[in-house]
């Protein structure tokens, strides 16, 4: 489920944001109109504006909405055992949701990820912080139970879940696609689990 299905989410809102990503997916940021939006999201452009003072501030809510769902999904996934490897994995796919490969699909993706502002938001910053919050207290549990060692690292819990997460949002800068990034998050999550193996 996404935050835009969750029923404790006004009817209407959810209609704009999922419209709104519709649209921002096959048409990029600029090209994207408050009509455009308004259309798929079945109601008139006033009516639209009555929610919204513009598609920038549509696309932070999207962005902040994102960070909301992928922060619950995280917590769930950590709290599920396995492998390192398997479990860093499986948390990088709950942080992109379904977002990331709509968006990384997208002809208009460079366009959509150099969008600075929405990720600089307060509320996106703390989920951030949150999520990585969420791995470093992980990676403690599993040292405490000894499952896994950060001996010979060089890094403390909090520096390591810190590295995972810059590294885990790095490599879409360089993914071609979208299968591209998934092998490349696939690789970084052995690397990062095989570092914590015991």
């Amino acid at each position: 489920m996404t935050v835009l299905d969750d029923p404790q989410i006004d009817p209407k809102e959810a209609a704009i944001l999922r419209a709104a990503f519709e649209c921002f997916a096959r048409y990029g940021l600029r090209r994207t109109s408050m009509a455009d939006i308004a259309a798929g999201a079945g109601m008139s452009r006033p009516a639209l504006y009555l929610h919204y003072a513009g598609k920038e501030d549509i696309f932070n809510a999207l962005v902040r909405n994102h960070f909301e769902t992928s922060e619950k999904a995280v917590e769930r996934v950590l709290a599920q055992p396995g492998p390192a490897a398997e479990v860093l994995l499986a948390t990088f796919h709950a942080i992109d949701g379904e977002a990331v490969e709509a968006m990384l699909n997208s002809p208009h993706a460079d366009e959509i990820l150099s969008a600075n502002g929405p990720f600089s938001q307060a509320a996106v910053i703390e989920a951030h912080a949150r999520i990585t919050r969420h791995i470093q207290r992980w990676i403690e549990l599993g040292v405490e139970e000894g499952r896994y060692s950060l001996d010979g690292l060089q890094a403390t819990a909090d520096e390591f879940a810190a590295a995972v997460m810059a590294t885990k949002f790095g490599i879409k800068s360089f993914a071609k696609d979208f299968a591209d990034y998934r092998a490349a998050q696939s690789r970084v999550a052995a690397i990062f689990g095989k570092a914590l193996s015991r």
